[in-house]
């Protein structure tokens, strides 16, 4: 059988009560003081970190680009000195070509006078004094004339004249002689 208690407890339900602090302005002034604080340090902690972090990224770009600035300034360097060396060989050739005299002249007037492409040889050169005899063979006689004018416009030679032209079979021995209008003969 079931037995139902149809009475209340008699026993009186007492609340527990539990300690409840007391908040005074004084304690909210001391949180406020510590917190504050606190917080100020927590933030200027997170700037300075951000900062560092800022300036951690620049100082690497600035070292690559130091690096980088390094490489051009050694290949600056290696154009420099082939600059210098390239130079210094034009120098060289400048008073070469200033201290010409001559028969260096002499050849280089000569040369610069044959027709191109001709089939011209020469095979002789004498000089007695300022008169020049310049000996030679070619296929065909028709560049003569060529020759004969371009070492007279050469400005070098006053007068060129052609002495002999035998012509054998296939080539034209012939023999020029020049006089040489400079002042500096050739020697």
């Amino acid at each position: 059988m079931i037995k139902v208690n149809l009475f209340h407890d008699k026993t009186q339900q007492v609340r527990k009560t539990t300690a409840q602090p007391a908040a005074s302005r004084t304690s909210f002034l001391l949180v406020a003081v510590f917190l504050l604080p606190l917080a100020a340090l927590g933030a200027w902690w997170y700037q300075i970190r951000s900062d560092i972090g800022g300036l951690t990224g620049a100082r690497d770009h600035l070292k690559t680009q130091e690096a980088r600035l390094q490489g051009l300034k050694k290949e600056i360097a290696k154009y420099d000195e082939l600059k210098k060396q390239f130079q210094s060989r034009i120098d060289v050739i400048e008073r070469l070509k200033d201290s010409q005299s001559g028969p260096v002249l002499l050849m280089n007037h000569v040369i610069r006078s044959m027709p191109r492409g001709s089939p011209l040889w020469l095979t002789a050169m004498d000089q007695k004094g300022d008169k020049i005899q310049i000996t030679g063979m070619t296929q065909r006689s028709d560049v003569l004339p060529d020759l004969i004018a371009n070492l007279g416009s050469s400005g070098f030679f006053g007068t060129v004249d052609l002495e002999i032209i035998e012509e054998p079979k296939d080539l034209a021995k012939f023999i020029l002689t020049c006089t040489i209008s400079q002042k500096n003969t050739a020697e």
